[in-house]
């Protein structure tokens, strides 16, 4: 019986080969995605220190970010720009309102403005579906901190671990790898 941990690997370079292929095929230009697991601080100033041309656009945010313990998240950045991308991968029955909530506060604490709820063979709780298809705003967060306008743009996806693809769910302002790709092809233009 595998744990979900077990899992990052296969989802990290089904995500990175969608971001990059999409990324390349909109705007004609490279996009690098490094990948931390574990402590977000201590694991963005390394990925910095190990890649200072690519990464070095951020790292007055990971002097300031304060340390966090995620599943997954990463960095992508064009060089020039970057952007923080959390996931949060479970291995439950049907994920619910309290992993949802766990996202959300990692977002809001970390600053990350994208953030993916994966559940891994299963789907979302009745609750969480219902909530994700009605009440928009909790998938599209709007924060002010320190006079600055931030935004959080969240999602919800099924990986599946015998295709090793994504099922999407369609719920969350995140649709799809594709829907994030092009998100970040505005935010990188």
């Amino acid at each position: 019986m595998r744990n979900e941990i077990s899992y990052y690997p296969e989802i990290q370079r089904f995500i990175e080969a969608q971001l990059k292929s999409n990324f390349k095929a909109s705007s004609k230009r490279d996009l690098y995605v490094f990948w931390g697991i574990g402590e977000l601080k201590s694991n963005l100033q390394r990925i910095i220190a190990e890649n200072p041309l690519e990464c070095d656009c951020a790292g007055e945010f990971s002097r300031r970010v304060p340390p966090l313990c995620l599943d997954i998240f990463a960095l992508v950045t064009d060089g020039q720009r970057f952007e923080l991308l959390i996931l949060e991968v479970k291995l439950v029955k049907s994920a619910g309102l309290s992993e949802w909530s766990q996202l959300v506060g990692y977002c809001l604490v970390s600053g990350a403005k994208y953030g993916l709820l994966l559940n891994i063979d299963n789907g979302g709780s009745p609750r969480l579906t219902q909530m994700l298809q009605t009440e928009r705003h909790i998938s599209k967060i709007q924060t002010i901190v320190n006079g600055e306008e931030r935004e959080h743009i969240l999602g919800f996806m099924q990986w599946n671990s015998l295709t090793q693809n994504f099922e999407y769910s369609n719920l969350g302002i995140i649709k799809s790898l594709s829907d994030l790709s092009d998100r970040l092809v505005a935010e990188f233009a």
